[in-house]
């Protein structure tokens, strides 16, 4: 089934020139009427910099006391956040599910899909996409 083409931020209505404005609430509609389920834009917008964030804590294997987990998640925080052009703290505040962090600190991460990064993707897709994306997800459902 292909999905509907969503115009974009300034709607055009059927008369021309005429415009409305699109809420947050009008794409959110939208996305539970096209996936028929509980789909925020903002999974969208934070999706990707949760699994950026969960590659880099899984490079982290060597962490074992509190103190290099918490400078690990610092470290992977200011590379989301340089993907993303922001700061670390807004990465992690605003980007990143909390819920890797928590199950990181927690001893739990995505290492045994790492040798899966990249791998057959194709050319103009993240490497990132397919089984490491699984790998998020059963730990997010964790």
């Amino acid at each position: 089934m292909p999905i509907p083409r969503w115009p974009t931020r300034q709607a055009r209505s059927l008369a021309p020139r005429s415009r409305h404005r699109i809420h947050s609430d009008d794409i959110n509609n939208y996305l539970k009427e096209v996936f028929s389920a509980d789909v925020t834009a903002k999974a969208f917008r934070t999706w990707h910099p949760t699994v950026l964030a969960a590659v880099g804590l899984a490079v982290s294997t060597t962490a074992r006391t509190p103190t290099q987990r918490r400078q690990a998640v610092a470290r992977a925080m200011r590379e989301v956040s340089g993907y993303l052009g922001n700061t670390p703290a807004v990465a992690k505040s605003s980007y990143v599910d909390p819920r890797i962090v928590d199950r990181y600190l927690a001893g739990d991460a995505i290492v045994d899909s790492l040798p899966t990064l990249g791998k057959d993707t194709a050319t103009g897709h993240m490497a990132t996409e397919g089984p490491v994306e699984k790998a998020v997800i059963a730990i997010l459902d964790g």
